[in-house]
C-alpha cells in the first residue's frame, strides 16, 4: 500500500479507525483537523495521566497511529479550496459527512469525479447517504438498538442491554477498510474511482444471519436469553451457557452431539447419556436447568483454569474463562500472536495498543505513534 495517498476529514472512531488500518500497511494518511482543537477524541476520556491536552486522549491515540496531522478549517472558503487541491492528487478520501453537507462543500460524487476521476471516497456514517434516517445523529447505544443487537442482549424478562465501547463504529471502520480494498481492485481495471458507502445500521443488521434465517424460514423471532443461546422454540443443543465457578465465571458451548457426550464422560456422568431425556443432543434445551445444576456441581470447587484445561484441553469441549480486561492483556494466546503492541507516546511514555486482527505472511503492519496536533503543517 506504499504510495497510496489518503485524505481523512472524518472524526471520532469509524473513519479514523479505517485510516489507521490503511496507515498500518504503508499508506500516507493526512488527517485534516479543524481549528482550534482538532478531532474531538483528542480530549475524550480516558486520558493519559489526565493531562487534558490535545495529545492525551486515549481514543485519539489509538485510532490515529501512523498518520500526519495538519490543521485548517476546510469548511471555510479558503480552507475548502486547499482541501480540493489536496484531493486532486489523492487516492482516497475518508469522510463522515451527511448527504447535504457533501453537496454544500463540493464533496458529493459528481463534484469529486470532476475534481479527480480516480479518487475513492469512503463515506462512513450511521445510516448511509439516503433513506429517512440519513440526517439523524447516532451513538453506540443508538446504533446497537437500531441494528437489532440491543434487543438480543440481556435477560429475557428485563430491558435490553448495550455493549460497552464503540464496537459499532469499529465494525464500520473495518468494513470501510474492506471497501477501500475492493474499490482499489476495481480501479486497477477501470481507472475510475467511486463512492463507497458504509452504514453502521446496515453493518450491524447484516450480521444477523442466524436471526434472519429463523424469522424467514421458521417464523420465529429470536429473543433475549441471558447467558443462554436463544434458538427456535424449545429445540436445540445444550449446554450453551455461562456459570460461576471457584474464581469467576466460565462458559460452555457444546455445539455437536460428540461434544455433549464428551462433556458427560468428563463429569463421569455417562448415566445422562442413557437417560432418554438427554440422549438426543438436539432436544436438550428443555432440560437446560437440570443440565446447569449438574455442571454447577462439577465446577463449584474448581478454578477457571482447571475447568478449561480439562474441558477444552483434554475433552475438546468448547469452554472458556470469562476474562477480565487485564487478563486479556496478559493471556498467553494473545502474547504468542502479538496482538498487543507497545508504542511510545509523544510524552515519552510507552502505551499498549491492540494492533490489527489479521496477519499477512509477506506484508507485516507498521505501527507509529499518533501525530501531535498540526505536527505536519510544514511538510
Amino acid at each position: 500500500m506504499s504510495g497510496l495517498k489518503v485524505i481523512e476529514i472524518a472524526e471520532g472512531v469509524a473513519g479514523p479507525f479505517c485510516g489507521r488500518l490503511l496507515a498500518s500497511f504503508g499508506a500516507t494518511v493526512l488527517k485534516i483537523e479543524r481549528p482550534p482543537k482538532g478531532d474531538w477524541t483528542r480530549y475524550s476520556q480516558p486520558q493519559i495521566n489526565n493531562l487534558g491536552t490535545p495529545e492525551s486522549g486515549a481514543l485519539y491515540l489509538y485510532n490515529n497511529m501512523g498518520k500526519q496531522s495538519v490543521v485548517f478549517d476546510w469548511k471555510r472558503p479558503s480552507g475548502l479550496t486547499r482541501l480540493h487541491n489536496l484531493l486532486e492528487k489523492a487516492d482516497v478520501l475518508i469522510d463522515d459527512l451527511k448527504f447535504e453537507d457533501r453537496a454544500n462543500f463540493g464533496l458529493d460524487a459528481e463534484s469529486l469525479t470532476r475534481l479527480n476521476g480516480s479518487l475513492i471516497d469512503i463515506s462512513l456514517t450511521p445510516y448511509g447517504l439516503s433513506g429517512p434516517y440519513e440526517d439523524w445523529s447516532s451513538t453506540p447505544l443508538v446504533s446497537l438498538a437500531m441494528g437489532g443487537y440491543a434487543y438480543l442482549s440481556g435477560d429475557p424478562n428485563r430491558e435490553p442491554l448495550m455493549l460497552p465501547g464503540h464496537q459499532p463504529q469499529y465494525l464500520n471502520g473495518l468494513k470501510g477498510y474492506s471497501g477501500v480494498m475492493l474499490a482499489l481492485h476495481d480501479r486497477r481495471r477501470s481507472g475510475c474511482g467511486q463512492v463507497v458507502e458504509v452504514s453502521e445500521m446496515e453493518t450491524l443488521a447484516a450480521l444477523h444471519q442466524f436471526t434472519t434465517v429463523l424469522l424467514t424460514y421458521d417464523g420465529v423471532i429470536r429473543r433475549r436469553a441471558g447467558v443462554r443461546l436463544s434458538t427456535a422454540a424449545q429445540i436445540g443443543g445444550y449446554p450453551i451457557t455461562t456459570l460461576p465457578c471457584k474464581d469467576g465465571f466460565v462458559t460452555f458451548s457444546a455445539s455437536a452431539a460428540q461434544q455433549w457426550e464428551n462433556l458427560c464422560c468428563m463429569m463421569e456422568r455417562e448415566d445422562l447419556l442413557a437417560d432418554p431425556r438427554f440422549s438426543n443432543f438436539r432436544a436438550l434445551k428443555p432440560y437446560a436447568d437440570e443440565i446447569d445444576d449438574v455442571l454447577r456441581g462439577w465446577i463449584a470447587d474448581k478454578t477457571r483454569k482447571e475447568i478449561v484445561d480439562i474441558a477444552a484441553g483434554v475433552w475438546s469441549v468448547p469452554t472458556s474463562p470469562v476474562f477480565e480486561l487485564d487478563e486479556v492483556l496478559q493471556d498467553g494466546q494473545y502474547a504468542v500472536r502479538g496482538l498487543f503492541h507497545e508504542q511510545e507516546h509523544a510524552s515519552g511514555e510507552t502505551l499498549i495498543f491492540p494492533t490489527v486482527p489479521f496477519r499477512l505472511s509477506k506484508t507485516p503492519p507498521i505501527f507509529k505513534r499518533a501525530p501531535l496536533l498540526n505536527e505536519h503543517e510544514s511538510n
